[in-house]
């Protein structure tokens, strides 16, 4: 193992995600240290330590961690699982300890985020992932894993090489492919085709699940909510069409119904967010979508609807 091998990892965003990552990290031996939020939090996940309960058993894992002002050493890799929109005042919050060449591997839900990101920390090595995993929060620092998913890695930042991953990733790589019942990693060369099919999905099914109040199943038979699908199926692949985004097979509306169908019984995180009163990732989904069809003069006229649909129904202080 060479020096960059060993260098350590820090997790930024401990919902369930990266906490199923700080999990398998250390099972893999691998330094990782969580940044929390506050010396509270801190504390309290050296206590208890992170639960993880995959099936009948539940596994403790007791990573480092480090709360803003408490100092410690350069952060040269970071895994960002936080909300989209939460991403550049948590990144922010480190700024002092992040290297300015540092490896940034963001794995979230929406798009926007690594441009932004980007254009604060323009020598930072961005890469993006998006993955099928299943986790949940049973609690603070208990997770509960839901389904064995596949995670896809790859580069994001113009001046680095969308072909071969680099040193600390390729590293995770060969680490999931002898341990794939921890997390299954793999490299993708063109990383913004899933990412852009992942958002589609998200972008036709969550917030409609919002704001008709419904689980995922319920949506394929509604009578007010279909039709809406349809028509957000329609935008949303024209956007893509006209970004050049390699459609996806068999069409995104046949796509959407088979993930309503598997996951029938299932409330999206959308709706799961509006129900707790918690800021919601629309403006990273269905925002991004409308942002990207006024720069193509494309309309989005059911996507601006879900949005004012949704802001109304679950309004929020400003």
């Amino acid at each position: 193992m060479n020096k960059n091998q060993q260098q350590p990892w820090h997790i930024l965003g401990a919902g369930a995600i990266g906490c199923l990552w700080a999990h398998a990290m250390q099972q893999w031996q691998l330094d990782v240290t969580i940044l929390t939020r506050n010396k509270q939090q801190h504390q309290q996940l050296q206590t208890q330590g992170i639960q993880l309960t995959d099936g009948k058993v539940t596994y403790t894992s007791r990573p480092a961690s480090l709360y803003p002002g408490l100092g410690g050493a350069k952060i040269s890799n970071l895994l960002v699982c936080t909300k989209a929109y939460a991403t550049l005042s948590a990144v922010e919050s480190w700024r002092k300890l992040l290297h300015p060449q540092a490896n940034i591997l963001l794995l979230q839900n929406g798009m926007g985020t690594a441009q932004a990101l980007q254009t604060r920390l323009p020598k930072a090595n961005i890469y993006c992932a998006t993955t099928t995993d299943g986790a949940w929060r049973q609690g603070p620092w208990r997770v509960v894993r839901a389904g064995m998913g596949d995670t896809q890695i790859g580069t994001f930042s113009a001046h680095l090489s969308s072909h071969t991953a680099p040193a600390q990733i390729a590293h995770l790589l060969t680490l999931s492919a002898a341990h794939t019942n921890l997390l299954r990693l793999h490299w993708h060369a063109d990383i913004l085709t899933p990412i852009w099919h992942k958002l589609a999905i998200n972008s036709v099914i969550n917030a409609l699940t919002a704001v008709y109040q419904i689980n995922n199943g319920e949506l394929i038979k509604h009578s007010q909510a279909r039709p809406r699908l349809e028509q957000l199926c329609k935008e949303t692949e024209d956007v893509m069409s006209r970004c050049h985004i390699t459609p996806i097979p068999h069409g995104l509306l046949q796509q959407a119904l088979r993930v309503l169908n598997q996951t029938a019984d299932n409330q999206s995180s959308m709706l799961q967010d509006c129900l707790a009163d918690r800021p919601t990732e629309i403006d990273a989904i269905n925002g991004f979508i409308i942002q990207q069809g006024s720069l193509l003069h494309l309309p989005c006229a059911a996507h601006k609807q879900i949005c004012d649909d949704l802001h109304q129904q679950y309004p929020r202080p400003s």
